[in-house]
């Protein structure tokens, strides 16, 4: 496999008249490639952090949490005429639809085609390896993308998720046409487009029997770990972080089992570790 050529700078959007120029280069192109960065691994509420866009010529990584009115985009996602190619788009759906609202037409998904093809890895990371030789530090899969500033490494990794989308798109359109399975990709594409965000409603109620280990628990102890997780989830929302940041369902369900009442019992506690005894 040929080396591939030195990648000029992406373009980094956080100023208005940026995001003028980016939506008029986007409507003159009939296929951009699109990806998201969220941090639902840093907060309770998660959100898009980071959209990436790239042209055959260009890319550009746009900060939705710079001062940007990024309702225009929308148009983009809505516009049957523009084919976006997403890798997975099904989260990056989900995640645009809930933070701005838009709706999405005239996908296409190198992950669904991957599949339909039959090809043995559907991940982009292996993809890239096997077509272009390009490897991609997964390190970065787990980056806090809402901390600012941006490191330019974390630049360097996120405008990898979309400049090969294209040249891939080709590939994959070309060999789905061949074995005859484009209009079996397509709906796979339009099912996509039409998913739904789940927003994040605590119920403990519910909650409490999704925690592995409950069915364990005598009812006294069931009774113990529902107030547990009241209590997780009033930290989690204080301090913005995931529940499972604060303490684990494994601890949860420890500690309802241990029912301590000093603070040396719950030093005690198996699965604790010395930040979740604080």
């Amino acid at each position: 496999m040929k080396q591939q050529p030195p990648l000029s700078p992406p373009v980094l959007v956080t100023q208005a008249d940026e995001l003028a120029r980016l939506l008029a280069q986007l409507q003159t192109h009939p296929i951009i490639a699109v990806d998201t960065e969220s941090n639902s691994l840093y907060a309770y509420h998660e959100q898009v952090c980071l959209l990436q866009f790239s042209t055959p010529e260009t890319d550009f990584l746009v900060d939705p949490l710079a001062d940007l009115d990024l309702a225009p985009l929308g148009s983009i996602f809505a516009d049957p005429a523009t084919e976006k190619v997403f890798h997975a788009a099904e989260y990056d759906v989900m995640c645009l639809r809930r933070d701005f609202g838009w709706d999405f037409a005239n996908l296409f998904d190198t992950m669904w085609a991957a599949r339909v093809l039959g090809w043995p890895h559907a991940g982009l990371g292996n993809i890239l390896r096997e077509h272009f030789g390009v490897h991609m530090d997964k390190r970065w899969q787990r980056h806090n993308w809402g901390q600012r500033p941006l490191s330019p490494e974390a630049l360097a990794y996120a405008r990898l998720d979309t400049h090969y989308l294209l040249p891939l798109r080709h590939i994959m359109y070309a060999e789905l046409e061949r074995q005859g399975r484009l209009q079996e990709a397509r709906e796979f594409f339009e099912a996509v487009a039409q998913s739904q965000p789940a927003f994040k409603h605590f119920d403990p109620d519910r909650d409490l029997w999704r925690v592995k280990g409950v069915w364990d628990l005598a009812p006294e102890d069931r009774a113990v770990l529902r107030e547990l997780l009241i209590w997780r989830d009033a930290e989690a929302r204080r301090r913005n972080r995931p529940p499972f940041k604060i303490v684990t369902d494994q601890a949860l369900v420890a500690l309802a089992r241990a029912r301590p009442h000093t603070p040396d019992e719950i030093t005690r506690v198996n699965g604790l570790n010395p930040l979740h005894q604080r």
